[in-house]
């Protein structure tokens, strides 16, 4: 098409007005650049330098995180860290100012240009933690890097200086160089993990989009393992891109380890487009035996790092965020990632019936289900998410139970023609694409507006209430029954998580197997009866006699323990066979593939 002289002219003055304009909004923005550096591995510190340019008002505020989302606990990442020094761009020291914890504040009046420069000890191996070995490193960005508050949307650089030989993966977005990385704003830099060392990475492709699984030692993932887990996993997202209509990343990375994790922080964290995660060594680990936990940690891609609580949007990086909604974030994603490998052909419909039972059971079994409710459990687990709390309820589980609940009652209420899966959807594409949370009382209007009936008596019961659910008759909108059978479960009598090279007890209940036995918080239980604690039959044990191998203080006892035995009532569920089409078109559709 040709254009006129005076068409040309109106042409060149609109690009000129909205370049003049792209200056202004771009005047106030910060240029900034992290550089973690790695130069003596045995110091155990990285180096951090930041950068900021453009400055242009009299006081500049830096802040340093003190919780990773998604693990619910205050850590303080301030607490490691050394020699922490502020200069202007001519090297000149400036003295910061520490107005609360974490936060620094620097005058920068006249100051255009500031470098901040630290080390960061990083000895722990954990979730939420940083951690340099002798043959790898890792850390996640809301570790390291300082925000310059009131710039949170501002884009960043990250540079690595690394020893020679050692290998980079990063969540990051790549550019030319593969030591540099580039991040769109604050939230995206913090929520990118990154290891460096020794490791193996494994390529795969799912909808055109480039995936890798990066595992940690080398080697101890085998190649064929490796090839298999990818697979798995890529009919697992695939199932779950379906629901939303594609995937809203350029690259995912799946980052693990196997091996323990050196603090409470282990099993596995959800990030913006990655997840890591902690799982056994050796031969106990298979495709199939992790590919759980990544159906559910990639599940989070949207239900929490984008589908947020109103509560946690935007994040407050320096104090707890409390929310009712975690039975939400994480219940729900109990329950799709159970629907993810289901729907990818990864497991079967016996596995995901029965995954369906034992939620109902294990929430069921539980005593403080009768005082708790999940929307107070969500608020309060700043209170002990990765320690034993006295008396509480799993809100994984009870989320997780009542997302299956929800998904069959919208199913029965819209005769077959919509699911939880719309409920999702409208969330994402009516509040995160929007920029921002859901309430309850959100969640409530989307389920009330696709079945044209009022849930907030379901909510008032089952949410904010400790009413039982009436199993049987919403399992029966899909013609199956909830059947009941007692039985006995072992009782040991203390906590445990896989640490140290065991399973290591975080508490010991008065009076129970564990006390009469003389274990301690803080023993390492290393072997069962001569064999690994890992491979273990657990739930033989009930009312039997056992030898434990522990680690106390360097030194290694055995110790003999009665394991005590209390009743647990198993739930299944079984198919009506006398369904009606009604009963029969929902289930139909709630177990479509």
């Amino acid at each position: 098409m040709q254009h006129s002289r005076k068409t040309t002219s109106i042409l060149l003055f609109a690009f000129l007005l909205v370049f003049a304009n792209s200056s202004l909004a771009q005047k106030g923005e910060l240029d900034i650049t992290y550089t973690v550096a790695l130069k003596d591995i045995a110091s155990q510190q990285f180096h951090i330098t930041t950068e900021i340019k453009n400055i242009s008002q009299p006081k500049l505020e830096l802040s340093l995180p003190t919780w990773t989302p998604g693990w619910y606990v205050v850590e303080n990442y301030g607490k490691n860290l050394l020699r922490f020094n502020v200069t202007d761009g001519g090297g000149k020291r400036l003295q910061p100012r520490m107005t609360k914890k974490q936060i620094w504040s620097v005058d920068t009046k006249g100051i255009s240009q500031i470098r901040v420069e630290y080390d960061y000890r990083a000895t722990v191996l954990g979730l939420n933690q940083a951690k340099i070995a002798t043959d790898f490193a890792f850390f996640t960005g809301i570790e390291l890097f300082l925000e310059p508050l009131g710039h949170r949307t501002n884009p960043s650089t990250v540079k690595f200086q690394l020893p020679q030989g050692w290998k980079l993966m990063s969540a990051l977005k790549e550019t030319s160089d593969p030591m540099t990385f580039i991040a769109s704003d604050y939230d995206v830099l913090v929520d990118a993990p990154a290891l460096m060392g020794n490791f193996d990475v494994t390529e795969f492709a799912v909808e055109g989009k480039p995936h890798y699984f990066a595992a940690a030692p080398s080697g101890v993932f085998n190649a064929e393992k490796s090839k298999k887990f990818t697979e798995l996993l890529g009919k697992t997202i695939s199932a779950q891109s379906a629901i939303f209509g594609g995937l809203p990343y350029e690259k995912y990375v799946a980052f693990y380890f196997f091996m323990p994790a050196q603090s409470n922080a282990s099993g596995a964290l959800e990030h913006l487009n990655s997840y890591v995660a902690f799982a056994p060594g050796g031969e106990r680990s298979t495709p199939e035996g992790i590919i759980g936990t990544g159906s559910h940690e990639f599940f989070h891609l949207w239900n929490v790092k984008r589908i947020r609580p109103a509560e946690m949007w935007p994040y407050d990086y320096t104090r707890e965020n409390e929310t009712p909604l975690l039975w939400v974030s994480e219940g729900f994603t109990n329950y799709y990632g159970i629907v993810g490998t289901y729907r990818g052909g990864v497991t079967s419909k016996e596995q995901f019936l029965s995954a369906a039972a034992n939620a109902a059971a294990g929430i069921e079994n539980t005593e403080a289900r009768k005082y708790i409710s999940p929307a107070d459990s969500s608020v309060s687990t700043w209170m002990g998410y990765d320690t034993p709390v006295a008396f509480g309820i799993s809100y994984y589980t009870q989320g997780q139970n009542l997302a299956c609940l929800l998904d069959l009652s919208i199913r029965n209420d819209t005769n077959g023609t919509a699911s939880l899966d719309d409920v999702f959807r409208a969330l994402y594409n009516d509040h995160y694409k929007k920029g921002r949370g859901f309430t309850t009382d959100d969640m409530i209007g989307i389920i009330n507006r696709i079945t044209k009936k009022d849930y907030r008596d379901f909510f008032n019961r089952y949410v904010f209430g400790v009413e039982v659910p009436d199993y049987d008759r919403i399992f029966g909108y899909a013609g199956y029954k909830l059947e009941k059978k007692p039985q006995a479960t072992p009782d040991f009598g203390f906590s445990v998580r896989p640490r140290n090279g065991g399973f290591t007890i975080n508490s010991v209940e008065p009076n129970g197997s564990a006390a009469a036995a003389k274990l301690q918080t803080g023993d390492v239980i290393t072997k069962i009866n001569g064999g690994s604690v890992f491979e273990a039959p657990f739930g033989t044990f009930a009312g039997k006699e056992i030898k434990l191998t522990v680690t106390r203080g360097g030194e290694e006892i055995e110790l003999p323990m009665k394991v005590g035995s209390r009743e647990f009532m198993a739930y299944s569920l079984s198919e009506d066979t006398a369904a009606t089409p009604q009963q029969i078109k929902v289930r139909d559709g709630w177990l479509k593939q």
